[in-house]
């Protein structure tokens, strides 16, 4: 598997994580998100240039979907009220809120799969 998050290392925290397929590298396009949900949470995949991000499908402002959001110049915006977030972090850049996108590990298989980590749920005894 290789690493397709740039700059940002995996948590080292991520054997803790279960691994999912969102959807093919091919299937994100360079201005707009691709959504799709697994392992249960509503996700969001932006791609700029060979670099990909995945967060939650929803804008910590209200928590509407960013379903119609825009990618543009490096950021995300919300299509509900315009906040606006860095596209590979998730950092709040603008708007009315002051809170980041959860953004998750995230790796490119050898098959130019993308892959979300998601935390385990919890077991109960």
């Amino acid at each position: 598997m290789s690493d397709a998050t740039g700059d940002l290392p995996l948590d080292p925290a991520a054997e803790d994580l279960e691994w999912y397929r969102v959807c093919s590298v091919g299937e994100i396009e360079e201005e707009e998100p691709f959504f799709n949900t697994v392992g249960g949470r509503s996700l969001m995949a932006v791609r700029q240039g060979a670099r990909i991000a995945v967060f939650d499908d929803r804008c910590p402002h209200l928590g509407a979907s960013m379903i119609g959001a825009t990618v543009e110049d490096g950021q995300v915006e919300c299509p509900l009220h315009g906040a606006c977030f860095d596209a590979s972090s998730g950092s709040v850049l603008d708007g009315p809120t002051t809170q980041d996108l959860v953004c998750h590990p995230m790796r490119v298989s050898d098959s130019a799969q993308v892959e979300v980590g998601l935390s385990r749920p919890a077991r109960t005894p």
